[in-house]
This record gives structure tokens, C-alpha cells and sequence, in this order.
């Protein structure tokens, strides 16, 4: 039988090496439903954490709202800057024959990156996590500015809507520099001979 510490170092393995999972669908969802309930707290009068239904409905509902957060971001809004980028001609996927070569030069990029020996794998991993690091640090700037402006007179944000929103500014910011110094490092990763 596996001793307590073994489990427990077992269970922080486990949850070492689906970090990057569970920023990417768990914690998105919940930073906005938490931050609905700072900007809206009568939305969750109905709320009784000592209800394990009420706690199911509130998992669900939080799994739902990161989830399509994510996908919003990661496939809109994400992708987007990654376009910018590579007009830029930022270090990855960069633009060399004109500016809508981008779904081809994507297309290779990524088969590249895939094809790599399982010798990069632990590169690989790095990257995932930054890369879910920075649709975190994104999603927590979206919320923070979303709900500064947008919050009910009752909440604890109506007397610090502009703290919320420059500090929702500030993590975006850090966010897309993140953005950027992992598509570098990507870069270095795919490209590595």
C-alpha cells in the first residue's frame, strides 16, 4: 500500500503535468464567474455553497463560461495578435512572400513544431504552459477591465473601477508581452538544429 507522502507526491505529479489543462479550462472560468460575483453580487443571491446542487450548477456553469472564454480568446483574439505579429515579421511564424501567406505559413509552422523528436518534448511542454500562462494572463485582463466598467452599484468595484480597469490593463499588456517572448522561444524550439 503506497505510503500518505507517496500519494501526495503522486497527486503533485498528476496535477504538475495537466497544469497547462487546467489553466486553460478550469481557471478561466473561474476568474469571470468570480468576477461576476464581485461586479454583480445579487446575481448569486440565490447561491448556497453549503448546497452540493448549488455547487454543481456553479461548476458546470464556470466550466461552460472558461471553456467558450478560451475559445474566444485563443481562437479570436489570440489569433489575432498572433496575425499582427506575424506582419511584424515577429520571431515564429513570420511573414516572408506577402501579407496573406498566413494560413500556409501557420499551417507549416505547426507541422514543423509537431514533427520535432520527442527529444523536444519537455520544450514543447514549456511552450504549452506559457502559452496557457499567457490566455490566463489575458482572460484575468479582460475580466478585471469587462467588470470595471460594467459592474453594479452595490459591488465593491463602484468606488475602484478605474483601479480595476488600469490593473486589468497593466496584466493584459503583460500578457502580450508574454505572448510575444513565447513565440520566440517557440521559434528557438521549432527551429533548433
Amino acid at each position: 500500500m503506497p505510503s500518505v507522502d507517496g500519494r501526495a507526491s503522486g497527486l503533485i505529479s498528476e496535477a504538475t503535468q495537466h497544469l497547462a489543462g487546467i489553466f486553460r479550462h478550469l481557471l478561466p472560468g473561474v476568474l469571470v464567474v468570480g468576477g461576476a460575483v464581485i461586479a454583480h453580487p445579487l446575481w448569486f443571491h440565490w447561491l448556497d455553497l453549503d448546497s452540493w446542487r448549488h455547487l454543481m450548477v456553479l461548476s458546470v456553469v464556470t466550466l461552460a463560461v472558461g471553456n467558450t472564454w478560451f475559445a474566444l480568446n485563443r481562437f479570436g483574439l489570440h489569433q489575432f495578435i498572433d496575425y499582427v505579429l506575424f506582419l511584424s515579421r515577429m520571431e515564429g511564424p513570420a511573414r516572408k512572400n506577402g501579407w496573406f501567406t498566413y494560413l500556409d505559413t501557420l499551417g507549416q509552422y505547426t507541422a514543423a513544431s509537431l514533427h520535432k523528436p520527442t527529444d523536444a518534448a519537455r520544450a514543447r511542454e514549456h511552450v504549452a504552459f506559457r502559452a496557457s500562462t499567457v490566455l490566463l494572463l489575458l482572460t484575468l485582463g479582460e475580466a478585471a477591465v469587462l467588470f470595471g466598467i460594467w459592474h453594479a452599484p452595490e459591488s465593491v468595484l463602484a468606488g475602484h473601477a478605474s483601479e480595476a480597469i488600469i490593473g486589468g490593463l497593466v496584466v493584459f499588456g503583460v500578457g502580450i508581452w508574454q505572448m510575444i517572448i513565447t513565440r520566440r522561444i517557440d521559434s528557438f524550439v521549432v527551429n533548433w538544429h
